[in-house]
């Protein structure tokens, strides 16, 4: 079984777990059945680009067909599927913070999922953004900006170590001398 890591930002609290295809299937459809007018599409800082593919109605992540699928409606209302492989999985993050809005003022819980691939043959990632449209007024804005703040979270933990996790690449597997 292919595990991967899932980095997490809430509220400024770092944290990361392991991971399988039954895992984020949960996460990714549980968010879509809370928010079901869910953004779908991809950011890239380094283009400092954000696309939009449209709403996303269901994800799988099936590990035995190597396939993950992400099915969404366009804005013109078709239907699109974006497929990667399940093997090209490199790690998923979720970042959440509670925000004021302006238009009101009341504080409220912001969260956003993203899912990142990379192309071994080119090492090119390529990372996905879930994120709910209508509890704010410019979800875009905290699908950039929550990026900036979770993309490294979880990158430093490797679960397929034997015995502790992270890696300190200065000092070694689990803190100790090279």
């Amino acid at each position: 079984m292919k595990s991967f890591t899932h980095g997490m930002l809430f509220n400024f609290q770092e944290a990361a777990r392991e991971m399988f295809a039954r895992d984020i299937n949960r996460k990714v459809n549980d968010y879509l059945a809370e928010y079901p007018q869910s953004l779908f599409g991809t950011i890239d800082l380094d283009s400092e680009s954000i696309y939009v593919y449209g709403h996303l109605r269901q994800a799988s992540f099936d590990e035995e067909a190597d396939r993950c699928e992400f099915d969404y409606v366009a804005a013109e209302g078709e239907q699109g599927v974006e497929t990667r492989p399940y093997e090209e999985l490199l790690i998923t993050h979720e970042a959440g913070f509670d925000i004021i809005e302006e238009e009101d003022g009341s504080p409220l819980y912001y969260d956003v999922l993203y899912v990142t691939f990379m192309d071994d043959a080119t090492g090119k990632e390529t990372t996905y953004f879930i994120a709910d449209e209508k509890r704010v007024s410019q979800p875009l804005a905290y699908v950039g900006e929550y990026w900036r703040q979770v993309s490294e979270v979880g990158r430093d933990i490797d679960f397929q170590m034997s015995g502790c996790g992270k890696v300190d690449l200065g000092k070694g597997p689990c803190g100790g001398g090279k």
